[in-house]
């Protein structure tokens, strides 16, 4: 987004768009082949606190009977 903000209206800030769409889209860095793993470990990260924060996995408290 930033790459078409600077395209278009051609604001002048020292940086040229390839470089920002590069290092967007991590070939500045070389982690092409290991954004696939990042994503994955993303994903896990996110269903583990959705299904912790949806009390699914909540121990469930049962009423004592000691009459």
């Amino acid at each position: 987004m930033l790459t078409t903000i600077v395209r278009e209206w051609s604001m002048n800030i020292g940086v040229p768009a390839s470089l920002l769409l590069s290092i967007h889209t991590g070939e500045i860095f070389h982690l092409e082949g290991i954004y696939p793993i990042l994503n994955g470990i993303g994903l896990i990260g996110l269903l583990v606190t959705g299904l912790s924060m949806s009390g699914l996995f909540a121990k469930k408290n049962r009423p004592n009977s000691q009459n």
